[in-house]
């Protein structure tokens, strides 16, 4: 028998809202499990400083999040952003999906220590996960008005 996750608000910025997942049966938010689980790793604080830096300045930025910021992979995206939006190579990969340039769900991740995430010990179930959910959230429909999403008490995901 599969669990389920809710959607909630994580963080609020001038122009985006960033939402999370959060297990039924799990204390921790995905992007609450991200974070804790990566301030421990201290030789990526500075990585995960920068991305930190990324989530503010597009939740800042003025137009919202444009959608080639954001790394394909697959059906969601991640950050960092693109190579060539960076001055220094950034192993983290943290899983996302953009619903809009007001609206942005951030799932989990980790660090990538091979050429594919599909094949790295780190990343992948997170991947894989952000595929899922991703695909069910899209099979629902998410209805948004602004920065807000107007039936989050109706998107529960398999987990």
């Amino acid at each position: 028998m599969h669990s389920f996750a809710t959607i909630q608000e994580f963080a609020r910025y001038a122009a985006v809202t960033y939402f999370t997942i959060k297990g039924e049966n799990s204390q921790f938010s995905e992007t609450d499990d991200f974070l804790l689980r990566m301030k421990i790793e201290t030789e990526y604080a500075d990585q995960l400083e920068q991305l930190a830096l990324w989530l503010q300045n597009i939740g800042n930025h003025k137009e919202g999040a444009h959608f080639d910021l954001f790394r394909p992979e697959r059906n969601c995206l991640a950050l960092p952003p693109k190579r060539r939006y960076l001055e220094d190579q950034i192993d983290l990969r943290f899983y996302c999906h953009w619903v809009s340039a007001k609206v942005i769900i951030l799932y989990n991740g980790g660090i990538k220590t091979a050429p594919l995430a599909q094949d790295c010990p780190n990343v992948s179930r997170h991947f894989y996960n952000a595929q899922s959910w991703t695909k069910q959230l899209q099979n629902i429909g998410i209805e948004i008005l602004g920065q807000n999403i107007l039936n989050v008490e109706e998107l529960y995901i398999k987990y």
